[in-house]
């Protein structure tokens, strides 16, 4: 395997007993066949460990540790990282899985000396890979971006899904690898703002991944807790910008926490009603509470969410 043409794959997992031989198996399908999975397996407690050393496959590296948790994501990643050979960097965590085509057609972005990280869509799925929606760029978002172009889009939300990502691996070595705030469940959308300032991101406009959407994950267990530390993150990193970075900008400070105010208002009204439909009675309430503080539409509906919780009835 050349290193210039190799690409790395980064998979963290822990307990994907369930999900893990789909990961690996749609990586041993890629139609590129330059690749090396790194398999960091984060103290898993289930059969995890068992699936993965029935492969054996030279380009998949398995490599087990204490469980660090989700606080420290940033030192399993870099850890990885560390390892690899390749000259470009993917992301699989050990839940979610490709098509096939994926890094054949990915790579060739990054042909572009310019691009320093592409990426695109991604299927969400549910436990058993049902389709739930798609995840696009926003409808404002150029195929190719530099610098203030990312950032006006990138700045209000995290659009970018990791598992959908290549880029190159000397620009993440310039940033100090992946990047995570304290106390944020993440290790991606504070890397995306760092790599930002280094050189353009493409978007390609075909499926890129499958990111798998279930009640253990992250994002499933700490949605709102994402939400805030995303936004901190945000506003951290605009506020490091120079005047002259920010006069690029089309939005600002303000801007960012109106859109903060709304996201979570809008995320708590779909918890809570998430919760009413598995009977959560009281914790469908507090959700609702939060919701009570967005929008007159919002607010309007909250309310009808908090008397049908006490009802003990869906909406």
């Amino acid at each position: 395997m050349e290193n210039e043409n190799l690409i790395s794959i980064i998979t963290p997992t822990y307990n994907h007993e369930d999900y893990i031989k789909q990961c690996i198996d749609s990586v041993l399908s890629q139609t590129y066949p330059y690749w090396e999975q790194i398999i960091i397996d984060d103290g898993s407690t289930d059969k995890t460990a068992d699936i993965i050393r029935e492969y054996d496959d030279e380009r998949i590296i398995y490599i087990k540790q204490e469980n660090q948790g989700i606080y420290q994501l940033k030192n399993t990643y870099n850890r990885a990282l560390k390892l690899s050979k390749g000259e470009y960097i993917a992301i699989l965590e050990g839940d979610d899985y490709w098509p096939d085509y994926k890094l054949e057609r990915q790579i060739k972005s990054l042909e572009n000396q310019e691009i320093v990280l592409s990426w695109g869509n991604a299927q969400i799925v549910d436990e058993k890979g049902n389709d739930k929606k798609i995840v696009h760029k926003p409808d404002s978002y150029p195929q190719i971006t530099k610098n203030n172009e990312i950032l006006d889009e990138l700045l209000l939300t995290n659009y970018i899904p990791a598992c959908t990502v290549l880029c190159r691996k000397k620009t993440l070595l310039k940033v100090g690898g992946f990047q995570q705030p304290q106390k944020a469940p993440f290790a991606d959308y504070a890397t995306w703002l760092e790599l930002s300032k280094k050189g353009g991101f493409q978007y390609e406009n075909n499926l890129m991944g499958y990111w798998r959407h279930h009640q253990r994950q992250v994002s499933s267990k700490h949605a709102l807790e994402m939400l805030k530390t995303s936004f901190d993150t945000s506003l951290e990193f605009y506020d490091q910008l120079t005047t002259e970075e920010k006069e690029q900008l089309n939005i600002n400070h303000h801007i960012i926490l109106k859109q903060k105010e709304k996201m979570l208002n809008d995320l708590s009204f779909g918890l809570g009603r998430e919760c009413l439909k598995s009977k959560r009675w009281q914790r469908s309430r507090n959700y609702f509470k939060t919701a009570l503080k967005g929008s007159l539409k919002i607010k309007f509906y909250a309310m009808i969410g908090i008397l049908f919780s006490y009802l003990k009835k869906e909406m």
